[in-house]
């Protein structure tokens, strides 16, 4: 799939949809990337964590 593609489906989200809050947020995609580690390289599975860590920083300072 292609990042166009995915942004697409991310941006589709169901305005009714129940926000989670940060640390919840957080929790969720670091289950998924564990889950998904195993097939990574080093520097896939730190570069999500990065990705991760932006968006934990950002929910902190009250942006998301």
């Amino acid at each position: 799939m292609r990042a166009e593609q995915i942004v697409d489906l991310i941006a589709c989200a169901s305005p009714q949809a129940q926000v989670p809050g940060n640390d919840l947020l957080i929790g969720m995609l670091a289950r998924e990337i564990a889950a998904l580690s195993y097939k990574l390289t080093e520097q896939e599975l730190y570069r999500l964590i990065a990705v991760g860590s932006l968006v934990y920083e950002r929910g902190r300072r009250g942006r998301i």
